[in-house]
């Protein structure tokens, strides 16, 4: 488990203005119009909060699907700072996304901020899209936002001997009480497994600027490419309906920087497919 994610209040803290990607997500709600949400790998709630409150609009519901449990306590206790009404429209659930199953079906299930990243083998790939498409609507949406591969930063860590850069990669502050978070990342990317490993290294400082806390993160990331994306949503029975290659929906292309894939449920499986791809 990466520290970070021990950490709820840091890791709100690493993403304090991070906003384009929420209001893709929640921009989703009114495209769609689906009755019940899910998002996979929730946290804190970064995101899943946001799609309450709006889910209050049109009468939806939206419920978190998270692995750990630092933060799903800190999502439940923002959850109970919401309205009444966003309260009632949004849960949390323990579980994980590779084989958790609802008892009622979703019409949109999301996976945003590069989650599915921490799945690395093909089989628990495979197990995690078809899981979703189990827990779809007929003509449901699974909408996945990964990170492009970073070539350049791979390339120096193939070098012989192997040069990792160390760069600052995040600088946030909280308004509140000053405090600054500073985030350094270096990388090596294995080719062989099709996998980056990082090491993020905190720097938690006080309104003085004096460092407080340091601490490293590791984390390791499965780098998606775009036709084994688009494979992952085909073997699971998925149509591929939209590939963007950021958050205002522009098209993918070599300078793109996310990957966001739209795959929907056919809303009518023949019988001997849906099937075989269990």
């Amino acid at each position: 488990m990466e520290t970070i994610y021990e950490r709820p209040a840091d890791y709100d803290l690493e993403h304090y203005g991070d906003e384009e990607d929420v209001r893709f997500f929640v921009s989703l709600l009114h495209a769609f119009k689906p009755m019940r949400v899910l998002e996979l790998a929730s946290g804190t709630g970064r995101v899943t909060i946001p799609l309450a409150l709006e889910a209050t609009t049109l009468s939806s519901t939206v419920v978190g699907l998270e692995f750990t449990a630092s933060m799903l306590v800190e999502a439940e206790r923002k959850r109970t700072d919401l309205p009444q009404d966003a309260q009632s429209r949004v849960s949390f659930i323990e579980g994980d996304m590779t084989q958790w199953r609802s008892s009622e079906p979703f019409d949109l299930i999301v996976a945003p901020c590069s989650s599915l990243c921490h799945v690395h083998s093909l089989d628990a790939q495979l197990a995690t899209w078809r899981c979703a498409h189990r827990n779809l609507t007929p003509g449901g949406r699974f909408v996945v936002d990964v990170a492009m591969a970073t070539l350049p930063a791979y390339a120096e860590s193939m070098q012989t001997p192997p040069r990792s850069t160390m760069e600052l990669d995040s600088d946030t502050t909280d308004p509140r009480t000053g405090i600054r978070l500073l985030r350094y990342r270096c990388q090596r990317y294995l080719p062989h497994e099709q996998r980056s490993e990082v090491q993020f290294v905190y720097d938690k400082c006080g309104p003085d600027k004096v460092v407080m806390e340091r601490y490293v993160s590791d984390y390791k990331s499965h780098v998606y490419y775009p036709r084994e994306l688009e494979l992952l949503f085909m073997l699971a029975g998925f149509d591929v309906e939209s590939r963007y290659g950021d958050y205002r929906r522009r098209p993918l292309e070599a300078t793109s920087r996310r990957m966001v894939f739209v795959g929907r449920r056919p809303p009518v499986e023949a019988a001997h497919t849906s099937g075989a791809r269990r």
